[in-house]
């Protein structure tokens, strides 16, 4: 196995960095993230909340996810509830999280 070089580090920061600019280019998703950072909530109560439908929301939410800034507690075949976790948004290019100050960070 290889060993990871500096390239590879710039390569996962840049990634990263394209999939929050992805995440926070929408008004909605930017809606949605403000709603996670108060608390817990399921994709129905988000989609009543931004005035979206359910399909819609979810799609939203997907994208959130992949940018690390949402994560979903999945019961069986189910998305229960959904939250914004700052220290999962800092998360490496191996995905686990990083420890730090919690609060929500976006660069600009």
């Amino acid at each position: 196995m290889r060993q990871p070089t500096g390239r590879d580090a710039k390569d996962a920061l840049y990634e990263q960095f394209a999939r929050i600019g992805k995440a926070v280019a929408s008004p909605k998703r930017v809606e949605l993230l403000d709603l996670l950072c108060q608390g817990e909530r399921t994709v129905e109560a988000l989609a009543r909340a931004t005035g979206m439908g359910i399909t819609n929301t979810s799609a939203h939410l997907q994208v959130l996810r992949r940018a690390r800034l949402a994560e979903a507690d999945r019961r069986g075949t189910r998305v229960g509830e959904l939250s914004f976790d700052p220290a999962r948004a800092r998360g490496g290019p191996d995905g686990r999280s990083r420890r730090g100050p919690s609060r929500l960070w976006i660069p600009f």
